[in-house]
């Protein structure tokens, strides 16, 4: 949907609407489903179980994220129960990272004790940098999202990937992974006196399609960590200025490990659909960056995108962006590899994108992105440090249908 690069499990960024983010945060949901094709496949057990404790931990974090600290507070204490008795019936099961997750969550109990509710989230707004870089030509206007409540809006997305990875002395050939489709639908829920606008997303059809060279078994992956995605719901408060001020996705309870580990993915996707623009008024060919950190899947990443505007006609918008992204020297944590340490020792990425809005809409109305990102880490498997590099690009469309 956007611009993204970057490692998801490996891990895993903003064109207008942050789609860049988006990119980034569905790369990491496809290269997920990669890895449930290519790690060993796990049966029903401990592995599962902390995976549904984990999803709990999540939920709580968006919560906390919200500034809801009452309800925060109540997961992570639901969770701090689960892990001791998860922890009594596996005694053996990952020592190290179970005893993390417990001090993890008692730190966050004991801080929301304490914790003004609205701490959080405007620390995260505040860490988000927009300058206008040049104002553009005459005439000019101020660019603010308006839509009215009640109205709907449904996208279709087309994104395509390609990888390339190399592990200790053994490099695999480029791999193409099969054309996800995917649609949205969001619904405008009510607009506030200071501009903020409260939305519902629902998650449509979303499918692997025959791509010619693609493996069968990544397609097999990627549809099974997809299945019970369709019909998932969430809903989120983004300013007329574009900044996002929180997002909770509706995930099942009785939703398997693998479509919990897609919300996760999908809930940073929906909520980076929203733009930071600038507060001055601009006109064709104006320019602003963005500066923010993206945190992702236990790691975080630089990124600075630059904006331009082609057209600007009434409401309707032509933007152009780049981004530049970098991380290092991270450790990552990964649920969906419980096992497996990982050490981010670089990432890289850049893209571009395309993008048309209607300032009266919450969403662009069409787009085209790609993006390149390089990563390299260590995975410690067995005690054993095995050096592994990633290349990977990707390509996205997406319209209003």
């Amino acid at each position: 949907m956007t611009e993204t690069s970057g490692p998801i499990c490996c891990p895993g960024a903003a064109s207008k609407r942050r789609d860049h983010i988006n990119l980034q945060r569905l790369s990491g949901l496809l290269v997920l489903a990669l890895l449930l094709g290519i790690l060993p496949a796990r049966a029903d057990g401990p592995d599962d179980e902390y995976l549904q404790i984990y999803s709990i931990i999540q939920k709580a974090d968006e919560l906390n994220t919200d500034g809801k600290a009452a309800p925060a507070k109540a997961k992570y204490q639901e969770a701090k129960a689960a892990l001791a008795k998860f922890q009594a019936n596996y005694p053996y099961w990952n020592v190290k990272l179970v005893s993390f997750r417990l001090n993890y969550v008692s730190q966050k109990v004991a801080a929301l004790a304490e914790k003004p509710p609205e701490a959080k989230a405007a620390a995260q707004t505040s860490t988000t940098q927009v300058k206008l870089l040049e104002p553009g030509a005459e005439p000019r206007k101020v660019l603010r999202l308006h839509p009215n409540p009640g109205d709907k809006q449904t996208l279709a997305f087309s994104m395509k990937m390609a990888m390339e990875t190399k592990v200790g002395e053994m490099e695999t050939p480029a791999m193409k992974l099969p054309v996800i489709k995917m649609s949205l639908e969001v619904t405008v829920k009510g607009v506030a006196e200071n501009g903020d606008i409260t939305y519902e997303m629902v998650m449509g059809d979303i499918g692997v399609s025959d791509e010619p060279g693609a493996t069968p078994q990544i397609a097999e992956a990627m549809k099974s960590a997809f299945s019970g995605v369709k019909g998932l719901s969430g809903s989120g408060t983004i300013s007329r200025s574009g900044f996002s001020k929180g997002f909770e996705f509706k995930a099942p309870s009785d939703s398997n490990p693998q479509a919990r580990q897609v919300v996760d993915q999908m809930k940073e996707f929906y909520t980076e659909l929203a733009a930071p623009l600038p507060e001055e008024a601009v006109g064709p060919g104006a320019k602003w960056e963005v500066k923010m950190p993206i945190k992702t899947q236990g790691m975080t990443i630089d990124q600075t995108a630059t904006y331009e505007v082609v057209s600007l006609e009434g409401e309707n918008l032509t933007t152009k962006s780049t981004i530049v992204q970098q991380a290092a020297n991270q450790k990552i944590q990964n649920p969906a590899m419980p096992g497996i340490k990982l050490d981010l020792s670089k990432m890289t990425g850049k893209g571009s994108s395309e993008r048309t809005f209607d300032l009266a809409k919450l969403l662009p109305t069409a787009g085209t992105g790609k993006v390149h990102t390089d990563t390299a880490m260590s995975m410690n498997m067995g005690g054993q440090k095995q050096a592994m590099t990633m290349k990977m690009d990707m390509d996205v469309q997406f319209e209003a249908k």
